[in-house]
């Protein structure tokens, strides 16, 4: 009796599509989450080089006025940003790497967006409505870019947009000058190593430049040892 061989052809079954599925979801959860982490990274190191622009640009701005640092407000509510613009190159300047494109709303705590005035009171010349949300280190009296600073040279100069001498920065090199912000007008009352107007990135830190023009990104943790204040 003569046996003809054959073939016996089988499917995948159940449990077999199943485990490749799950195999290609998980890849892919891997590999968004590479990319997610790549553009973060990258987000990061342009936000540091903004602050460095930023550096300059209010060096710059010192330079050409008598060594006096800008305020962060003056009269007629006309903000830091405008006050420093004709050092900036670009209106981009003043948005952080990343960020969604919507006015920030305080009294719903969020954390990502930019600050806009609801009067279009931050103008360029063209004029254009000036975004931002890098914060900086001012706003109260004893802060670097006040509004009222303790000088008797200020109320001659408030109206030009000037706050302090950059002479009283003792330790710039650990003195916050501007970080990576979450749309506030600046760090005013709440200029402390935990506020809520730094934002974190996912590795739970910022970028804080320094009144020496350096960059660095901290922990709330490391970011103790600074120093806020311009008046000891």
């Amino acid at each position: 009796m003569i046996q003809k061989n054959s073939k016996v052809r089988r499917g995948f079954t159940l449990v077999e599509l199943l485990v490749v599925i799950a195999i290609i979801i998980i890849l892919a959860a891997l590999s968004f989450m590479g990319v997610g982490r790549a553009r973060e990274i990258a987000q990061r190191a342009g936000s540091a080089a903004k602050l460095r622009d930023l550096s300059v640009a209010i060096t710059g701005f010192t330079a050409d006025n008598s060594g006096f640092l800008p305020a962060t407000r003056k009269s007629g509510r006309v903000y830091w940003p405008q006050i420093i613009w004709p050092n900036i190159p670009s209106s981009q300047a003043f948005l952080r790497p990343g960020t969604k494109d919507r006015p920030i709303d305080p009294t719903r705590n969020e954390t990502n967006g930019y600050f806009a005035m609801p009067d279009n009171a931050a103008m360029t010349p063209e004029p254009q409505p000036i975004r931002w949300n890098y914060v900086i280190n001012g706003g109260a009296a004893h802060l670097p870019f006040s509004e009222v600073a303790a000088t008797d040279a200020l109320p001659a100069t408030a109206a030009r947009g000037l706050s302090r001498p950059l002479m009283q920065i003792s330790n710039p090199s650990r003195t916050v000058m501007l970080a990576d912000g979450n749309g506030a007008f600046w760090l005013n009352g709440e200029a402390k190593t935990n506020s809520p107007r730094i934002h974190k990135w996912s590795n739970g830190k910022s970028n804080i430049l320094w009144f020496d023009g350096s960059v660095q990104m901290l922990s709330p943790r490391e970011l103790r040892t600074a120093d806020f204040s311009a008046i000891k």
